[in-house]
């Protein structure tokens, strides 16, 4: 055993190895040195430091120089090669050493301290250690030049020499200058008299040191507290890594504690174990034997449970322990400061080794009773960072700290794992915020939600929500997936499930599109194409026809639309010719060519768009909104440019000499169809009770419209024409199919109401004289294009029906009511139309030549004949081909269908939402024919609304065409636009001889399962 000082029986602590005499023969020369307590009149009085206890030299010169250079040599790690230190100055190489020189201010007689290049060198480039080779140096110096010891004495040399951080030095005094009556505190530097070396653990005031342990006895020198003789101080972590790398040292070059190596004792009534359980560690105390092998163990909640000596994991040192140790150990290891572990690992990296777990109980508690002990393997447990275990040697146990480069590895794993905790429970937070809002204004909006904190959550979801668009990614399904999770929105991502969390939480309107944003149908202008817009506004492109167009503003413009049509794009006027030779009827058209030019970017993007997309709500424009319902319109009141289409009409009816021409326009009466509707009514009426009367006609009165007495005879002349029209077209073999259609308006404003106001209202040509009279003329204009087209050779986009209809006989025909029963007889026969850029044929509508010219604004194909007819009108080349028409035509076809499809998607949510507004409403309807007979499908026609369904009829049932009935809806389904209809009963036409339900083989049960099986759908669906 190394000479030292017995403190205690049962632990016996060496001499550290850097105080230690150079050699064994000079042992028996130097006197023993022991440890004296404050006051003592000892020349070091008052050294307490639990790791020091004893100086095997004398003071002498020759001798100090030879400590300072053992001293330094165990801190040789401190330095690098080549590194500079403030106070030391440059090293300099040697073969195998290395020579930390002095600085010129030292004494000429300085010596160096000479340390060897072989050993393990620190990554650090802390100048305080490269200053601890200086301190040493400087302190043998002035011991071997007279001056005496340095201030601080022999402890200013150790911590001088101490590797990579400054040890504190030990000065007299502790907080007192005077040093009287203190022990010895210590300090970074050795002039300091302020700090005291306590371990890490007491450096915070709420995670002190364990109690101290009544089952382990202690000597005098270990300490309780916090304070060695000195009021509390709270040092740097320079110090108090410096101190923790001295404790260290000390503790590792002693072997006096091995009875507390971690090694497992025998278990015994009154020990203290941390058993296995479900995979964690469990402290408790043993109380009594259960049989032969197991123990029962009562943990810190009281409770009594058996265990078998195999899950004993750990014996603590020591006996007869109690529950409340239990609550102790654990309260205890509960509360450690687990920020220690960094200073510790940082002690423990200078070399690298692995450490017992005494060890590191010492570096960080500067104890080791079994409570220290269990907190510290507690810490090790918990820590994820700093260490990791080590190899074991039988039953004790070792941790090896981790490289620096490792625990920076861990450490960004671990942020970027804290960062995602609190994101997550941040989200969490949110919406359970949001669900609690009591109104939708309290929710944050949509933007707010995209563009927040929870942006890419909210992208994940609408991803998932829209999910129809090209598969989503595997990141984006598990942030998708974790967002439900969190949300307690199930455990699926599914469309239906993330699109009704984004609902709830305000991030979608409760009525959002999703069918149109599932096709990946664009519902706002790109930003792009908005700021092109702009940009053309501000500054108008010249017009290639200015020179040709015609100055019409004195001709009296009409344009008729729906109320809530905002991109105008015809008009009409009618021309008296001199002499009352006749009338001369024109068409005027938007002319957006007169901006857009072919091949620019929007002309590109008005090809991809294919035409505007009509909706409930609202409509998707073709071109950005700012053109299209601006100086692309026809405008009241305003001067506009139009491409006119100008048709003189036989008497029969058929075409003479068309012709169109770039014009000038000014629109004299904006009408709504309601509006021109009264006033031909109007007119009608005058014209009977003249006809009773046997007097002439008054002139219409439109007065009431904003229209003078003129204005109203034009517009009733225009109705004349487009009856005339119509017979003409009638005689040479047109089908015309006066089916109703149904009218869907919902506000724009409601889709994020849960009740919105929808209307769902019929209209037809064929009960409207205005809409009668624009779709006539629309197909005048179309035909004179045709006919111009054709004779000219010019390739534009000509649509015909090549492959005539194959109708039902005329008998047949005859045998059906007039009005919608025979519409969807002619309707179920009808053949696609197709267009190509060679003149043919238009069976239904019984041209020879027919080209849509009339919307350019909402139709891509229409400014195709556009562009390619002014140019023919200017004497410029073409811009299209006939292959490019083809190609773009073709290139077309599909995404009309798409965009087909989605508006009938919009519009089934939508029938859906209305009966599910007005559920419990019978509807009248008439029945149309057999969509299926043999599936007993029938066609019927809700009348007030002028939307035809799909549904099954009871087994037996006998009906004809025209038929009324009423039906009744038994399930609807918005998200989906499914819904059923059950026949209510029959309100007229049943055959009486069958009668309702009354089939022989089971009528009355044939009509109970029609109510559980009737499938409605939208036709043509």
């Amino acid at each position: 055993m190394s000479r030292a000082t017995a403190h205690s029986a049962g632990m016996l602590v060496p001499d550290p190895p850097a105080l230690r005499a150079p050699s064994r023969g000079r042992r028996a020369q130097q006197p023993l040195v022991r440890s004296y307590g404050a006051g003592s009149a000892n020349p070091f009085s008052g050294v307490q430091h639990s790791n020091v206890h004893a100086l095997r030299h004398s003071t002498s010169a020759g001798t100090v120089q030879t400590m300072a250079a053992v001293a330094t040599a165990t801190g040789r790690r401190a330095s690098a090669a080549g590194r500079t230190d403030a106070r030391s100055g440059p090293t300099r190489r040697m073969r195998g050493w290395e020579t930390a020189s002095v600085p010129s201010t030292r004494p000429p007689n300085a010596v160096s301290i000479m340390r060897k290049k072989s050993q393990p060198q620190l990554t650090s480039a802390s100048a305080a250690a490269a200053s601890g080779c200086s301190a040493a140096a400087a302190a043998t110096t002035a011991v071997a030049s007279g001056h005496g010891w340095p201030a601080g004495g022999l402890y200013a040399v150790v911590a001088a020499a101490a590797p990579r951080r400054n040890i504190p030095s030990a000065v007299p005094g502790g907080g007192d200058p005077t040093g009287a009556a203190r022990g010895f505190n210590l300090s970074t530097y050795p002039s300091s008299f302020h700090a005291d070396p306590t371990p890490l653990a007491t450096h915070h005031v709420r995670h002190q040191r364990p109690d101290p342990d009544p089952h382990v006895h202690r000597g005098p020198h270990m300490h309780q507290g916090t304070a060695f003789g000195g009021s509390q101080r709270f040092p740097t972590r320079t110090q108090r890594l410096a101190e923790a790398g001295f404790r260290l040292q000390a503790a590792k070059s002693s072997g006096a504690a091995a009875f507390v190596a971690g090694q497992t004792g025998a278990l015994q009534a009154g020990s203290l174990v941390e058993y296995e359980k479900n995979d964690r560690g469990v402290l408790a105390v043993l109380a009594a034997p259960d049989g032969k092998k197991n123990w029962f163990a009562v943990d810190q909640t009281g409770r009594r449970q058996s265990i078998t000596p195999k899950q004993v994991q750990w014996v603590l040192p020591g006996g007869g322990y109690k529950e409340a140790d239990v609550v102790a150990f654990t309260a205890a290891a509960e509360g450690a400061d687990m920020t220690l572990m960094e200073i510790a690992w940082e002690v423990a990296a200078e070399s690298g080794e692995p450490l017992e777990l005494r060890d590191l109980a010492i570096l960080l508690y500067d104890d080791m009773s079994p409570k220290s002990l269990y907190v510290t393997h507690r810490m090790l447990q918990r820590d994820t960072l700093y260490f990791k275990p080590g190899p074991r040697g039988g039953s004790v146990r070792s941790y090896v700290p981790r490289s620096a480069e490792d625990v920076a590895a861990l450490r960004q794993q671990q942020e970027a794992a804290e960062g995602a905790r609190k994101a997550a429970e941040a989200w969490r937070v949110a919406v359970t915020a949001a669900r609690a809002a009591k109104t939708r204004s309290q929710l944050p909006s949509a933007v707010e939600w995209q563009s927040g904190p929870f942006a890419d959550r909210i992208a994940a979801l609408m991803a998932i929500a829209l999910s129809a668009l090209p598969r989503v990614d595997d990141v984006t399904m598990q942030l998708a997936l974790a967002s439900l999770q969190l949300a307690g929105a199930g455990s699926r991502a599914e469309p239906d499930v993330a699109a009704a969390l984004l609902v709830e939480i305000g991030a979608l309107r409760r009525h959002e599109p999703l069918q149109l944003l599932r096709r990946g149908l664009a519902l706002q202008t790109p930003p792009e194409q908005q700021e092109e817009a702009l940009a053309m506004l501000s500054s108008p492109p010249a017009d290639p026809d200015a020179s040709s167009r015609e100055d019409l503003t004195r001709l009296t413009v009409f344009t008729i639309d729906d109320a809530s049509t905002t991109e105008v794009d015809d008009g009409l006027s009618l021309e008296h010719l001199p002499g009352g030779a006749g009338i001369r009827i024109w068409i005027h058209v938007a002319d957006p060519t007169r901006w857009i030019r072919p091949g620019s970017n929007l002309d590109v993007a008005g090809r991809e768009r294919i035409r505007t997309l009509y909706l409930p709500w609202g409509s998707v424009p073709m071109f950005p909104r700012q053109l299209a319902e601006g100086p692309f319109s026809l405008r009241e009141g305003q001067l506009c440019e139009a491409m006119s289409v100008c048709v003189l009409l036989n008497k029969d009816g058929s075409l003479e000499r068309p012709r169109v021409l770039p014009s000038r326009v000014r629109v004299s009466h904006k009408l709504t169809y309601d509006q021109a509707d009264a006033v031909l009514a109007a007119a009608s009426a005058a014209a009977e009770a003249a006809s009773e009367a046997g007097t002439k006609a008054a002139a219409a009165d439109g007065a009431s419209n904003g229209l003078d007495a003129a204005a109203a005879a034009d517009l009733v002349a225009l109705r004349d024409a487009a009856l005339s029209r119509r017979a003409y077209r009638e005689a040479r073999g047109c089908i015309e199919i006066p089916l109703p259609e149904a009218q869907i308006h919902v506000p724009y404003a409601h889709l994020d109401r849960a009740r919105p106001s929808v209307n769902i209202t019929r209209i037809s040509q064929w009960d409207s004289a205005s809409r009668g009279l624009v779709a006539e003329m629309m197909i005048l204009a179309g035909e004179a294009i045709g006919t111009i087209g054709a004779e000219a050779a010019l390739p534009l986009p000509y649509r015909g029906q090549v492959d005539p209809p194959d109708l039902p006989s005329t008998k047949a025909l005859a045998a059906l009511p007039e009005g919608p029963c025979r519409g969807f007889a002619l309707k179920r026969c009808m053949t696609r139309s197709s267009v190509a850029a060679t003149p043919q044929r238009h069976a239904s509508l019984a041209l020879d030549a027919y080209v849509q010219f009339t919307s350019p604004i909402r139709r891509y194909v229409d400014m195709l004949a556009h562009h390619n007819l002014k140019a023919w009108l200017r004497g410029e080349p073409l811009p299209f081909s006939r292959s490019d028409i083809d190609a773009l035509v073709s290139a077309g076809s599909d995404a009309a269908r798409e965009l087909g499809a989605a508006e009938r998607e919009s519009e089934n949510y939508w029938i859906a939402e209305y009966l599910r507004l007005n559920w419990g409403t019978e509807y009248p309807a008439m029945v149309l024919g057999w969509q299926r007979e043999d599936l007993q499908l029938a066609a019927f026609l809700l009348e007030r609304e002028g939307l035809e369904v799909v549904a099954r009829v009871p087994q037996g049932s006998v009906f004809n065409p025209g038929d009324c009935c009423v039906l009744v809806p038994t399930e609807v389904s918005p998200t989906t636009g499914f819904y059923r209809f059950y026949v209510a009963g029959w309100t007229s036409g049943l055959d009486p001889e069958r009668g309702e339900g009354e089939d022989e083989e089971g009528g009355e049960q044939d009509w109970e399962e029609a109510k559980e099986d009737v499938v409605v759908a939208r036709s043509g669906t």
